[in-house]
């Protein structure tokens, strides 16, 4: 398991089925109590690694210099029930805007 929170390890596993790790960096809010699990869902922001950078990753966001070899893979995990009601996590790709 890789977080604690059981719908941060729902977000990180749909992540992983793409071959990613799912890297939090914030909530981002239209949040939501899921009837079926019980769990707290809202939007997220974060990273989309390869896991093989997880080790680098930790490094640099300790360091504060996450953004320098990783803003590329900063996205958008935005939560949605499809027709049925299950939950599902789609990542979209977070644009910079002013110069960055």
């Amino acid at each position: 398991m890789f977080y604690k929170d059981p719908y941060l390890e729902f977000v990180h596993q749909q992540a992983l089925k793409i071959g990613k790790y799912f890297m939090l960096d914030s909530g981002e809010g239209r949040e939501f109590i899921d009837s079926e699990t019980g769990w707290r869902v809202e939007d997220l922001s974060g990273y989309l690694i390869e896991p093989a950078d997880y080790e680098k990753f930790i490094i640099m966001k300790k360091n504060g210099t996450v953004d320098d070899h990783f803003l590329k893979d900063y996205i958008f995990a935005i939560w949605e029930k499809d027709s049925d009601g299950i939950l599902k996590i789609k990542f979209e790709k977070y644009e910079f805007y002013g110069g960055m």
